[in-house]
């Protein structure tokens, strides 16, 4: 009787030590997942914060190219959709966020450590940056205002990779960019070990970078400019034959000026002013016709051309004036 006591005790132990071991064991396995699934929430949600967006779209673009697209979404909202889009990052997706419409933000491209410390001594300071893969960073800048439209928010991302050595592909108004906290699951950036690298989120600050101001005042002037180019292809009609016409590039070309483009511009635009093309015009076509990189950078550029175009009808009412004094002036 004894015996068989001590049997079923030692049974007994041996259950309550087994199921006790399967619950570590199960602890071990689910910890680990719980604990990764909670930073790299915690880690994109951080970004998102720094984003200062009301709005984002989010992109998971699966292994065979198939994007699925979804917009305006509120950070809250993304939340909870962490636990799919996990699952699908694990499966080889690509996850992706941008701010939903217009904003304040430009995203440059494939930076390396160097680029960004670049930006920063020049005074753009991105307010976070996203390391894809190891020594390969995304920056997004905010600026002072929102962008009003899709052209300058593209300018100002072609201007700032051109500056910075971004990737100019990529440089639009509303590029997506990775949601730090999931991993890269593009091939090429496999690392040594064979595993693909975890997105990482390298700072947060938030704030707009110092120069914001004054380069918002750059991209306008840009656009601008742009849209006077847009304008260059102007022809201007003799008025004694209307069917014939003389471009600047008539002028450029001409041996009179022997390649000195400065008294070219000015000679076209004093031809201009008298065939009634108006500044505006004149500093379209300037601006247009040739690279004015010499003279500086775009503010300069355009200053030049203004000022041609200004003198160019100065000159055009002095000589008016003058016309008109001498007709009406007694005879001796």
């Amino acid at each position: 009787m004894g015996a068989h006591r001590s049997a079923s005790a030692r049974r007994l132990h041996d259950t309550w030590c087994s199921a006790i071991k399967s619950a570590y064991m199960h602890l071990r396995s689910v910890t680990p997942h719980s604990n990764s699934l909670r930073s790299s929430r915690a880690t994109a949600l951080r970004q998102l914060a720094a984003m200062g967006c009301p709005r984002f779209d989010l992109g998971v673009l699966r292994a065979q190219g198939m994007m699925l697209l979804h917009e305006s979404l509120t950070a809250s909202q993304i939340r909870a959709r962490f636990a799919w889009l996990r699952q699908e990052n694990a499966c080889g997706a690509h996850i992706f966020a941008r701010p939903h419409g217009l904003s304040r933000l430009t995203l440059v491209d494939d930076l390396s450590d160097s680029a960004l410390n670049s930006m920063k001594r020049a005074g753009f300071t991105p307010t976070l940056v996203v390391e894809t893969s190891p020594g390969n960073f995304q920056a997004w800048l905010k600026h002072s205002r929102a962008f009003s439209n899709r052209e300058s928010g593209t300018v100002a991302a072609r201007e700032l990779a051109a500056r910075f050595g971004g990737d100019r592909s990529s440089a639009d108004w509303r590029h997506f960019g990775r949601l730090a906290g999931f991993i890269n699951q593009k091939p090429n950036r496999r690392l040594p070990n064979g595993l693909q690298p975890v997105v990482l989120l390298r700072e947060s600050w938030g704030a707009e970078f110092a120069e914001a101001c004054r380069f918002q005042v750059e991209v306008d002037r840009m656009v601008e400019r742009a849209r006077l180019r847009r304008l260059a292809g102007l022809r201007v009609c003799s008025s004694s034959d209307r069917h014939a016409t003389r471009t600047l590039a008539d002028f450029h070309q001409h041996p009179r000026y022997r390649g000195d483009l400065h008294r070219a511009d000015m000679a076209w635009a004093s031809y201009a002013a008298r065939h009634g093309v108006s500044a505006t015009e004149i500093t379209a076509a300037i601006c247009g016709a040739r690279d004015l990189s010499k003279k500086g950078g775009m503010r300069r550029q355009f200053a030049y051309a203004e000022r041609t175009a200004a003198k160019a009808i100065s000159n055009l009412a002095a000589t008016t004036t003058a016309a008109a004094a001498s007709v009406e002036a007694p005879g001796a």
